[in-house]
């Protein structure tokens, strides 16, 4: 597993080198913990979250993106307090904004506005090689509605892109991701074979002829072991998020 890269469509483009740092250095911790285990997140009220097909910027064009959000989407269903909707509800509330990609934060905030989310999950395919061993690299980023001042917008055709594509000053998702992890995971590195090897052992499958080498032979299968440990370690900094946020909340 090499270091982490950054979103190329960027919806917070002068993050990018704190992006590639801290994922870097949380792709270490990653490593060292082996973590398979999904993290609790503990909101005061159930949350709804989406996800929207990652923009495939690996250079290969046999990537399916649309089947990548959607095992993203049972990952962040398994996680107890959150519910996701289907990926086909999202494709279909961009294709009734008229944007292909969630490119911008103005973007986030159409499809949070007309699906109704507390959430939204946005990100990018930055690395692709389906053949043994493989590899896959992803970054994500969360957006989220501000605590306290969640609404639903009135036409969401109003919202989409801004000039800057950034929402204005009175918007109520936040302007930058309140979590955000990205890697590549290369099935030829030790610390993805730890953390591959950790997976299979909580996450066993059929029998089968290849055992637990089949998550390196069925490019899906690997791909979901990526999206366990991704939303899992945006989780934890999203639990780290809203501990703090409790802590400094005034006592009653």
């Amino acid at each position: 597993m090499t270091s982490a890269q950054s979103m190329q469509p960027a919806l917070i483009r002068p993050l990018r080198l704190v992006w590639f740092i801290c994922g870097f250095f949380m792709l270490i911790g990653m490593g060292s913990c082996h973590h398979s285990e999904t993290v609790n997140v503990p909101y005061a009220r159930s949350q709804l979250w989406a996800v929207a097909p990652p923009i495939n910027e690996s250079g290969v064009s046999i990537v399916q993106t649309d089947r990548v959000a959607d095992l993203l989407t049972e990952e962040v269903q398994r996680v107890p307090g959150i519910n996701a909707i289907p990926v086909n509800r999202v494709i279909a509330a961009m294709n009734q904004l008229n944007i292909t990609a969630v490119h911008s934060v103005g973007d986030a905030r159409a499809l949070m506005g007309l699906l109704g989310l507390d959430g939204i999950l946005v990100g990018t395919v930055t690395a692709y090689d389906p053949y043994r061993p493989p590899k896959l690299g992803m970054a994500l980023e969360l957006h989220v509605f501000t605590p306290h001042r969640r609404r639903y917008w009135g036409d969401p055709n109003d919202l989409v892109r801004s000039p800057t594509g950034e929402p204005s000053a009175n918007a109520n998702i936040t302007p930058n991701p309140v979590a955000q992890v990205a890697g590549i995971f290369d099935a030829e590195h030790t610390e993805t074979q730890q953390l591959l090897e950790s997976y299979a052992n909580h996450h066993p499958i059929p029998e089968n002829a290849y055992g637990d080498d089949i998550y390196l032979v069925r490019m899906d299968l690997y791909t979901q072991f990526v999206c366990h440990q991704l939303i899992n370690e945006l989780l934890r900094t999203e639990q780290a998020r809203i501990g703090a946020m409790t802590s400094a909340e005034p006592s009653r």
